[in-house]
């Protein structure tokens, strides 16, 4: 009898034990995982912008790919060659990157602007290629085509432009439009529109290239942006990097006169935008948008919260 209640105690232990052991497995955590913290905005920068695909093809073979957005590049057979002309055959590296979103352009410091002036574009990529490390260009008579998607009709107004790469903080490409024997080998730069959904760039060189246009008579205003913060303090300590995202066109303006909690523009035109700006607070990333027309005189409250920044470079991918 003795040996049958220890038996059953045995037993009940064990079933508590698991029963146990089985809550705690479903438990929730209720708290969230602490935020990333970053060091600098540089840091963000590194961590959010674009990186390259790499690709290979065939150096003597037709190739056709596709970049990391959609965009289709056509690359003719034989059209690579070695840096001082000599053809090469085999296996080659391409590595391409486009910067058709908001976000996409703003984190990774690839803006539409041309010589201090706010474009319109319907997309911008960087292509290099290699043979074992070595750089390669297009031959003298060659291009390449690159088929940018286009979220609506296309602009049949999209030019070809260059990009020079310069040095700034919140800005490292300049778009130059082509001059004409301004850059050596050839001159069959171009966008050509599918009239439906594409945009055709032609270019006779593996550089930054895009298709953009310049604004149409845009009238500028002059107003301020003073800059609130939810949950933090904001010190003069904290820089603060401000943005307006054009609703209705995909381009932007960095913000480049802010003192004191306040950012005073005067060359955003009186369209549709949204403001955009953010900071690091003892490491953490805040952020905010605002959407106005702008109007000359006013002054706007743009208010930061702290939020992820992979997130929010997804909200701006969405304007």
């Amino acid at each position: 009898m003795k040996k049958q209640y220890s038996l059953l105690a045995i037993t009940l232990v064990l079933c508590l034990f698991l029963l146990n052991c089985k809550e705690k497995e479903n438990i929730i955590p209720t708290t969230k995982p602490p935020a990333p913290t970053y060091s600098s905005l540089d840091e963000v920068f590194a961590k959010l912008g674009l990186q390259y695909k790499s690709v290979m093809i065939d150096a003597g073979k037709d190739a056709s790919f596709y970049g990391n957005s959609g965009t289709r590049y056509i690359i003719s057979a034989n059209s690579l060659v070695a840096m001082d002309g000599t053809p090469i055959t085999g296996e080659v590296k391409v590595e391409v990157v486009e910067y058709l979103n908001n976000g996409d352009m703003l984190f990774s410091k690839m803006l539409p602007i041309s010589n201090g002036q706010p474009l319109i574009s319907g997309g911008e990529l960087d292509i290099k290629a290699s043979q074992l490390g070595q750089p390669l260009r297009l031959g003298d008579d060659k291009t390449f085509t690159a088929n940018v998607p286009q979220p609506k009709k296309p602009d049949p107004d999209m030019q070809f432009f260059r990009g020079v790469k310069v040095d700034g903080e919140q800005n490292q490409v300049n778009w130059i439009l082509p001059v004409k024997d301004s850059f050596a080998p050839g001159k069959d730069n171009k966008v050509i529109s599918n009239g439906v959904d594409t945009l055709s760039i032609l270019s006779d060189s593996l550089v930054l290239c895009n298709a953009d246009r310049f604004m149409t008579q845009p009238n500028y205003k002059a107003f301020k942006v003073t800059i609130a913060v939810t949950g933090a303090e904001l010190t003069d300590g904290n820089k603060v990097l401000g943005y307006a995202l054009y609703d209705n066109y995909k381009g932007m303006w960095p913000f480049f006169s802010y003192y004191k909690g306040v950012f005073n523009e005067t060359h955003v035109p009186g369209i549709p935008v949204h403001f955009v700006a953010f900071t690091l607070i003892d490491g953490e990333f805040y952020g905010g948008t605002l959407g106005v027309t702008p109007e000359d005189g006013k002054n706007y409250t743009l208010t930061l919260t702290k939020t992820d920044a992979a997130t929010f470079k997804q909200q701006l991918n969405a304007m």
